[in-house]
């Protein structure tokens, strides 16, 4: 098997869905099919027997919700949801998934999906979040990728950073530029929270480089970082919040 091969698992309760879903597979040579499931037992049992890198997930597994397989299995692949339910997406992108396709499958929506999942392998982005409660200490040392080159930085150099789609852009106090396959909510939650804050639901600032918060309209407020000259926005409810326990 090539080194860029993606493994991939197939789920779908309908037999001729799993089947279409290969075929347009088949014109994806970076794609090797390992196992395929039709309801939701057998999806954990060949999801955690093949581990595989990629997994083409159907939402409803004859009345039982994929989502909730995610915390059974006992590996982590990329998952790209195919299904004919619109209302999960929000749930799924939680969960970091790469994509949520609707049916019927279209080949160029499915290309697009399949070639993020490459791109992120390719970044190789470093630092991987997780679940854990442990936040990082400010001096706490981690890896990031910086132009295709992992990195040792501190947290505490970090200057701010930006939601972008499932992936998150972290901005040093240096000007580098690193781009992680994590959310914001997950930062949020191993940040030290003495040091770093969130002011919107799309971005944290790092407290130690704010030169000046302001009031702005509609009760939201304006943020200034040194070196940088755009202010950040603060929603309404993340201002006051800063108010409350900031203001003396």
């Amino acid at each position: 098997m090539a080194k860029d091969t993606i493994k991939s698992v197939v789920v779908d309760d309908v037999d001729m869905m799993r089947a279409t879903l290969k075929k347009v597979l088949d014109g994806f040579p970076n794609i090797e099919i390992v196992g395929e499931a039709s309801d939701y037992e057998s999806a954990r049992e060949v999801i955690n027997e093949t581990k595989p890198d990629l997994v083409f997930l159907d939402i409803d597994l004859n009345g039982l919700t994929s989502i909730d397989l995610l915390n059974e299995i006992t590996c982590s692949p990329k998952i790209i949801f195919i299904t004919s339910h619109p209302d999960f997406a929000i749930k799924a992108f939680e969960l970091n998934a790469v994509d949520y396709i609707l049916k019927p499958i279209s080949g160029d929506r499915l290309k697009k999906a399949i070639d993020r999942v490459t791109e992120m392998n390719e970044d190789s982005q470093g630092v991987i979040l997780g679940d854990s409660e442990e936040r990082f200490k400010p001096d706490q040392i981690i890896l990031l990728n910086f132009d295709s080159k992992l990195t040792f930085i501190k947290i505490q150099d970090i200057n701010y950073i930006e939601a972008f789609g499932n992936y998150t852009k972290i901005y040093m106090n240096d000007g580098k530029l690193s781009i992680t396959y994590n959310s914001i909510k997950n930062w949020d939650g191993r940040l030290p929270g003495d040091v770093f804050i969130q002011i919107h639901r799309s971005t944290i600032v790092n407290l130690l480089n704010v030169t000046k918060i302001e009031k702005w309209t509609n009760d939201t407020g304006r943020l200034f970082l040194k070196g940088i000259e755009k202010p950040f926005e603060i929603s309404r409810s993340y201002f006051f919040q800063i108010k409350k326990k900031y203001k003396v």
